[in-house]
């Protein structure tokens, strides 16, 4: 195991005291990915997805997993990898070939059936599902929107992370396929049950699971 991976687990600690206050639990996300991926896209990716799990009550803090802060303390943390470029050229956009139903769009390492902190979008995937729908939008909304789809597939691969499971919900940002419509439409969160967990897990409320699944998102074939 490399030496930045154990500084990341010498920073997970856990404050009782957070937990009795009902404060957000900081979440620390540490992004490894190529320091040529396009800065739009990942900068809107970073401010939805502090949005979504915001709801959930935690607060995400981004940071670089080769330079760790190793002063920090954090109830929950996660490597979070982008695999690929992260965002779609300026300019008319070819698509090679479109994303088969059921391919991964990301997933969380699992072993011997525990989930462990680390994750990783598959950009790929990802460009090769919305890119046909945002060829035709302006730069800056073309960036803005695909951010927007990274942040909700990275809070799906959280969600597996934060309540150590592989289980799915049956909607919202915690079901097992997502569909265009879910990655770029105005609003797509975590359901109430999903929430619900989430906020346990930060001390805030009473699970209830009913849910069964692996812990990987995919292309769904609806739009």
């Amino acid at each position: 195991m490399s030496a930045w991976v154990l500084a990341l687990f010498s920073l997970l600690t856990t404050d009782p005291s957070r937990l009795r206050m009902n404060l957000p639990h900081d979440l620390a996300v540490y992004l490894n990915a190529d320091p040529n991926q396009p800065p739009a896209p990942l900068e809107h990716m970073k401010r939805e997805l502090s949005g979504i799990m915001q709801a959930a009550g935690y607060r995400v803090i981004y940071d670089d997993p080769r330079a760790p802060d190793t002063s920090a303390s954090f109830s929950t943390l996660v490597v979070l990898e982008l695999r690929g470029s992260c965002g779609m050229p300026a300019g008319s956009y070819r698509l090679e070939r479109s994303v088969a139903s059921g391919a991964s769009l990301a997933e969380t390492a699992v072993s011997s059936g525990v989930v462990l902190p680390f994750s990783q979008i598959n950009c790929a995937n990802l460009t090769r599902m919305v890119g046909p729908l945002l060829a035709e939008e302006a730069g800056a909304q073309r960036d803005f929107l695909y951010g927007r789809a990274m942040a909700r597939v990275a809070a799906h691969e959280l969600y597996h992370v934060v309540i150590g499971s592989r289980d799915h919900r049956h909607e919202g940002v915690a079901k097992p396929a997502f569909s265009v419509g879910d990655l770029l439409d105005e609003r797509f969160d975590f359901d109430r049950i999903a929430l619900a967990l989430l906020r346990h897990k930060a001390g805030e409320a009473e699970p209830r699971p009913d849910a069964n699944g692996s812990s990987m998102v995919r292309a769904s074939g609806r739009q």
